[in-house]
């Protein structure tokens, strides 16, 4: 995952370094099946063997995991974990499993197996072969991570973005509205850096979090399988949408929002962020049309012409 850390407060250039030191040192305890063995990897190893004892950051993020996993009714699943490894998408051995493979991993797919203790800050997976993962919001817990140990050096203004999830501090000083200009990429088939941007999003918000279909991929013969996998059935999320990017002030729940509202699809995920004032979205759908919830008209400029905005989704 490529990382921009931006520091606009002068004299504080060193503390860049503050910066990457708490990338390092928390995403060294959140890795899953990377170099060296994190702390996720022994809960994983451990499941329906024993408890694991973590660090305060690691339990910090499973009880995010599992308080989100609840509030969007598995929408959002830490648990997902036996399903991704049979898929492997994103990886040079990725593959579509058999049918029976899966069925078979949906068994350890419930995010209600999961037991945390906070007295002796211990995280149990119930059942074998059971795993967490922690990529869905991995990134905003980062983020949050980064700025906030920023803010306790003194920095007032700085963005941190993370694959393309963006996340600000202050207000922008290019702008006498202080607001923030986040490019939204092309969704499209392909790298995103080769397709270039949808639009750009001016807003006063501090978290921007987009779920795209093509972001990692697994094509096998003439079909494309997106690497957003459905806890239900065990196979990728296919509905009408390229990516949902969501616009908020809690980075972590937006994060796990942009997975769960894009698993809703357009009009059910619109519905969604209509009803929820805290948030706001910018929704891609496959036939190449543009849609932005109710608080969003004028912060977007559509700047892709092969793209339209629509307007009615029913």
């Amino acid at each position: 995952t490529y990382t921009d850390i931006l520091i606009y407060d002068k004299g504080h250039e060193n503390d860049l370094e503050v910066a990457q030191n708490t990338l390092n040192s928390i995403a060294k305890k959140l890795e899953a099946s990377e170099q060296g063995h994190s702390e996720i990897d022994e809960i994983n190893d451990k499941a329906g063997v024993s408890p694991v004892k973590v660090s305060k950051e690691t339990f910090e993020f499973m009880e995010y995991s599992v308080k989100y996993a609840k509030e969007t009714k598995g929408l959002f699943n830490p648990a997902i974990g036996a399903i991704n490894k049979l898929w492997r998408i994103g990886f040079p051995d990725a593959e579509v499993p058999k049918d029976e493979f899966i069925k078979q991993a949906l068994d350890k797919v419930d995010y209600k197996d999961i037991e945390l203790n906070k007295e002796n800050q211990t995280v149990f997976l119930k059942k074998k072969g059971m795993l967490v993962i922690p990529g869905a919001i991995g990134k905003a817990f980062l983020g949050v991570h980064i700025l906030d140990d920023l803010k306790a050096k003194g920095v007032t203004t700085a963005v941190v973005n993370l694959g393309g999830h963006a996340y600000t501090m202050g207000k922008n000083p290019k702008y006498k509205s202080g607001a923030w200009r986040v490019a939204i990429a092309n969704p499209e088939l392909g790298d995103s850096a080769q397709t270039g941007e949808l639009g750009i999003l001016t807003s006063k918000h501090i978290s921007f979090n987009t779920s795209n279909y093509y972001g990692r991929y697994l094509k096998y013969g003439d079909q494309v399988y997106s690497h957003l996998l459905d806890s239900k059935t065990g196979y990728p999320i296919d509905n009408d949408l390229l990516s949902v990017t969501i616009v908020g002030d809690n980075p972590v729940w937006d994060d796990a929002l942009s997975n769960s509202v894009f698993s809703m699809g357009l009009k059910e995920g619109m519905k969604y962020i209509n009803n929820h004032s805290e948030v706001d979205a910018v929704f891609v759908t496959k036939d190449k049309k543009v849609y932005v919830s109710k608080h969003i008209p004028g912060e977007f400029v559509l700047t892709n012409t092969t793209f339209t905005l629509g307007k009615d989704i029913n």
